[in-house]
């Protein structure tokens, strides 16, 4: 046990603790998750229960992951200058931000939204294109497996406040510099460790300006350093070749006959939407998926 009373933690383990210590921002009593998409990429996903998991760096916000990036250096430069030049506090905490800054970490993602007919989401992910969102029950997501080599991934809520973000980075550095005080010799983490912890974390943090969104995600990480890498697929995508990787569902409640835990469809705006969801009831009917109630868009097509 250590000043806190926890016990030695290495990563895996520091990972679920800091999710458990601040669970009330992590975790949300609701019904449904929707993802975003266009008619292809709707067939794609039910079809073949795979979802697209496209790297963070050519996402529709330029700064998706650099936010999260600036606001961890920020707070480690500051605790760094405060520290005398031969304390060993300091050259540990260097260590971690030379890490962060150097990182070989390749970050996808897969998007969610709390709500399925916004039309900001519309804009961004259906691309001029017919938009549809597919909505999930939360609750049986978590029944789900996206499955990679043989880890598991799940939806995890986006935090937008800045004031949490910096309390969870501010958390982990205080875990990590406690075990240097404690250790005469090795920490219990080393700063590779507390670097990777925290990049763990970044992906969920977002400029406050995109709270509308109140998105979920899953996260997919490649890195060099890895024992394996996830294979890389590429497509185009407007004036982008964007890097994806591929994720294939697996259903582990065997009375559902590996389906998707769909319980609805939102068509997106368009001048046509009430011909695209006849088209759509048609292809979810014969997918088996017929009780799946279907919807269009509240929002004026323009």
């Amino acid at each position: 046990m250590n000043k806190l009373g926890i016990e030695k933690m290495d990563f895996k383990s520091l990972v679920p603790f800091i999710s458990n210590e601040f669970k009330r921002y992590f975790s949300k009593n609701i019904k449904a998750l929707y993802h975003y998409t266009h008619l292809d990429g709707a067939l794609g996903i039910i079809s073949k229960k795979t979802f697209w998991a496209s790297h963070i760096k050519f996402m529709n916000d330029s700064k998706e992951y650099s936010h999260g990036l600036e606001v961890c250096e920020n707070i480690v430069k500051k605790l760094i200058n405060e520290l005398p030049m031969d304390n060993p506090r300091r050259s540990y905490l260097e260590e971690v931000f030379t890490i962060l800054e150097e990182q070989d970490t390749d970050i996808f993602v897969v998007s969610f939204c709390e709500s399925g007919d916004l039309l900001s989401q519309w804009r961004g992910y259906s691309r001029s294109q017919y938009g549809i969102s597919i909505g999930f029950d939360y609750t049986s997501l978590f029944d789900i497996s996206f499955q990679l080599s043989e880890q598991s991934f799940f939806p995890r809520k986006v935090i937008y406040d800045q004031k949490v973000q910096e309390r969870i980075i501010r958390r982990i550095i205080d875990l990590a510099l406690i075990s240097v005080e404690m250790s005469s010799m090795q920490p219990d983490y080393a700063p590779k460790e507390v670097a990777r912890t925290i990049g763990y974390f970044l992906p969920l943090f977002k400029d406050s300006t995109f709270s509308e969104e109140k998105e979920w995600r899953i996260i997919v990480t490649n890195s060099k350093s890895m024992s394996y890498q996830h294979h890389l697929n590429f497509r185009s995508r407007d004036n982008i070749i964007l890097p994806y990787i591929e994720m294939k569902m697996h259903n582990k409640a065997k009375e559902n006959n590996n389906k998707l835990p769909i319980n609805q469809l939102i068509i997106g705006p368009s001048g046509t939407n009430e011909f695209t969801a006849r088209s759509v009831k048609y292809f979810l009917k014969n997918s088996g998926y017929a009780s799946v109630p279907i919807k269009v868009s509240k929002i004026p097509y323009r």
